[in-house]
């Protein structure tokens, strides 16, 4: 797999965990918490870290199988 693939399949389960994070995050700071804050943007918060998880993810084991997978170069 290309760096633009392992990019891809980042950018597509990326965008998937932070909406799940969001919605999730969201639906429990209305509910369960009582705070100052703003539960939307804690919860954008929440969806941001999930998808850089996911982006950064894929892209490091692009270049781990690419690098020392069975078929390096």
């Amino acid at each position: 797999m290309t760096p633009v693939g392992a990019a891809f399949i980042g950018l597509v389960f990326g965008a998937l965990a932070g909406a799940c994070a969001f919605v999730i995050a969201y639906g429990e700071y209305k509910r369960n918490w009582s705070f100052s804050g703003s539960a939307t943007r804690m919860a954008l918060r929440s969806a941001l870290v999930a998808f850089l998880f996911f982006f950064v993810a894929a892209i490091v084991i692009q270049w781990l199988f690419a690098t020392f997978g069975p078929n390096a170069r």
